[in-house]
C-alpha cells in the first residue's frame, strides 16, 4: 500500500482501489447541504423570536417535579454524559474488527482494526449526538437556576435550543442504527457476546442518551422540538446540517483509525468504496433522521396537549422498545 497516497489503497489481494466517495454521495451531500443552509436562517429566526427563559423553567408536571429538581435532574443527566466521555477519552482502549458488505467493500478487513483511543473516541457520531445532549442538559440547567438573572443571555438560550433540536432526533437515529443495522451486521460477523455492543460504555451511549431524551420530553420540561411553529418541518435543516457535516467528517477521517494508515470505515454504511451503494446508504440515513424528527414532532405534540401520565409512560415505553436495545 502506497502510504503517501491518502486517495489510494490497496485490497489484500493487491488491487490497487480508490477510497475517495463516490461522485454521486457527493453531489448528494452538496444538494443537501445547500437545500438545509437555503432554510437554515429561517430556523435561527422563529428559534431567536421564541426564545424565552421560560421555556425551561416549565415543568409538565410542577406538582411532582419542583423547578430545584428541575435543575438538579438536567445538570446531573450533563455530568453523566461528560463523565462517560472524559473516562472514555482518558482510559478507553477500544480494538474494533470492522464489519464491511462484501464483497461490494473494497477495503481490508484482514488485518485491519478500528482503534478508539484518546482523541479518536470523538470520531463516532453516536459521540457527536451525545456530547451535544450533554451540552444541552448542562445548558437548560443553567437557565432554569438563573432564569431571573441578567447574565442569562439570549445567545446562551438560543445555543440550547439549537443543541436540543439536533441532539434530540438523532438519540434515536443512533438507536435504531444500532438495533437494526450494526448490532445484527456485529452478530452475523462475529457471533455472541464476541462484539463491542454488548459492553458497557456502548450501551449507555446507545440507550441512556434515548432515555435521557425522552425523559426531558415526556416527564420534565418538554422543551420543544417543533414548537408552535405552523410548518412541521422548520427545524429540520439543524439535524440535516448535523447528519451532513458528518459525512464529510467520516470520509475525512478514514485513514485516522489504524496506527497502519490502513482507511477504515467506523460504520459499514459510511464505507465510500461501495459507489452507488454508499450514496443510497446515505439517502436512507438522513430520510430515516427526518423521520425520526417527525415522530418526535408527534411525541411533543401529544405530550403538550394535556395527555395522561398513563400516555406519556406508554410512549416512553413504545419507543424505547422501538430504539433501545441491551443484549444479543
Amino acid at each position: 500500500m502506497k502510504n503517501d497516497d491518502s486517495k489510494k489503497t490497496t485490497t489484500k489481494d493487491n488491487e490497487v482501489v480508490s477510497i475517495e466517495p463516490p461522485m454521486s454521495a457527493v453531489i448528494s451531500m452538496i444538494v443537501m447541504l445547500s437545500t438545509a443552509i437555503k432554510f437554515l436562517p429561517q430556523s435561527l429566526d422563529e428559534i431567536n423570536k421564541s426564545v424565552d427563559q421560560g421555556v425551561f423553567t416549565r415543568r409538565l408536571y410542577p406538582d411532582a417535579v419542583s423547578l430545584n429538581a428541575l435543575i438538579a435532574i438536567r445538570f446531573l443527566f450533563g455530568l453523566f454524559c461528560l463523565s462517560v466521555t472524559v473516562h472514555a477519552v482518558l482510559f478507553a482502549n477500544d480494538k474494533i474488527k470492522p464489519t464491511y458488505l462484501k464483497p461490494y467493500s473494497k477495503l481490508r478487513d484482514d488485518d485491519t482494526y478500528i482503534h478508539l483511543k484518546g482523541k479518536t473516541f470523538l470520531y463516532p457520531f453516536t459521540c457527536w449526538s451525545w456530547n451535544l445532549l450533554g451540552l444541552y442538559f448542562f445548558l437548560s440547567s443553567y437557565i432554569a437556576a438563573y432564569s431571573e438573572e441578567e447574565n442569562t443571555t439570549k445567545q446562551l438560550t438560543t445555543l440550547a435550543l439549537i443543541s436540543w433540536k439536533i441532539a434530540a432526533p438523532t438519540t434515536l437515529l443512533i438507536g435504531a442504527i444500532v438495533k437494526y443495522a450494526l448490532w445484527p451486521a456485529a452478530l452475523k460477523n462475529k457471533g455472541k457476546g464476541n462484539h463491542n455492543f454488548i459492553n458497557l460504555r456502548p450501551l449507555l451511549q446507545h440507550n441512556a442518551n434515548i432515555v435521557m431524551a425522552l425523559t426531558e420530553l415526556l416527564f420534565l420540561g418538554g422543551i420543544p422540538l417543533k414548537g408552535n411553529e405552523t410548518s412541521l418541518y422548520k427545524h429540520l435543516p439543524l439535524p440535516l446540517l448535523f447528519g451532513v457535516a458528518y459525512v464529510f467528517f467520516s470520509w475525512s477521517t478514514l485513514r485516522h483509525f489504524n496506527p497502519k494508515g490502513i482507511p477504515a470505515a467506523l460504520y459499514f454504511f459510511m464505507d465510500p468504496t461501495l459507489g452507488w451503494r454508499h450514496t443510497i446508504s446515505l439517502w436512507i440515513l438522513l430520510f430515516v433522521l427526518g423521520l425520526f424528527y417527525t415522530i418526535y414532532c408527534a411525541i411533543e405534540a401529544l405530550s403538550t396537549s394535556g395527555s395522561s401520565t398513563t400516555t406519556s409512560v406508554l410512549m416512553f415505553l413504545v419507543v424505547c422498545f422501538v430504539t433501545c436495545r441491551f443484549r444479543d
